[in-house]
């Protein structure tokens, strides 16, 4: 017991030396309406905003911007040519742009739907230089000097190509959504394969999504497609 107090007798004495001996004088915080001394050599911070904040050219903040120059919205775009259904089309337009947002925005082709934008549904497929490609996910400047079938452009003189008029008479759409892809799928199929079986045909819509029909009449219309096709060209 001594020893515990003699022990609190020190620690008691320590505390009382350290709160009497003088303690260096802590620097005050400049008060709001003192300036900030900066170091010898170092600028200001009123000088150093200045130089950082000050405006130079196009980098000019919002309050002194200007509109782009017409020079300078021509270099932000590419120009581009696509024929579209045997009508040849100029554009200046962004690299991002989609080729089904340069078909649709053509006007009325209209036909070549938006479905999914992941190119999983197939609606968009169009022809490329005669074969079947999703515009979805195809740039517009990557069809530069291309040709270009939309669904519009596949009828000649008026009369239906055979696929659609399977499609017609075989009731192979309910909506119509998927059909300018069914379509075209069909056509790439039936290029390759003039006699598929409806294996060979499930196989060749197998990227295209119907969420109407069931898919039974569209066999069943693609079939008939190939038939009449196989007459024509017997004829």
């Amino acid at each position: 017991m001594t020893v515990l107090y003699a022990a609190a007798a020190v620690f008691v004495a320590l505390i009382i030396i350290a709160w009497l001996t003088p303690r260096a004088a802590m620097p005050r915080p400049p008060a709001e309406s003192e300036p900030v001394q900066s170091p010898p050599g170092t600028p200001s911070d009123a000088a150093a905003f200045t130089a950082t904040a000050e405006p130079s050219g196009t980098d000019a903040g919002a309050a002194g911007t200007t509109a782009p120059s017409s020079e300078t919205q021509r270099n932000r775009t590419m120009h581009v040519a696509i024929t579209v259904n045997g009508r040849r089309y100029e554009r200046q337009v962004e690299p991002r742009l989609l080729l089904v947002h340069f078909i649709r925005d053509l006007g009325a082709l209209t036909g070549t739907k938006v479905g999914c934008d992941t190119s999983q549904c197939g609606a968009c497929i169009v022809l490329l230089d005669g074969m079947s490609v999703k515009s979805c996910t195809c740039l517009a400047v990557q069809a530069d000097g291309c040709e270009v079938t939309t669904i519009e452009g596949l009828a000649t003189g008026g009369e239906l190509h055979p696929i659609q008029d399977a499609f017609w008479e075989k009731h192979g759409l309910q909506c119509g959504f998927c059909t300018p892809g069914m379509v075209f799928a069909s056509h790439e199929l039936l290029t390759h394969t003039p006699d598929p079986t409806d294996d060979e045909i499930r196989q060749g819509l197998e990227g295209n999504m119907c969420r109407c029909t069931g898919y039974q009449n569209i066999v069943r219309a693609v079939r008939h497609a190939a038939d009449q096709m196989s007459e024509r060209s017997r004829e």
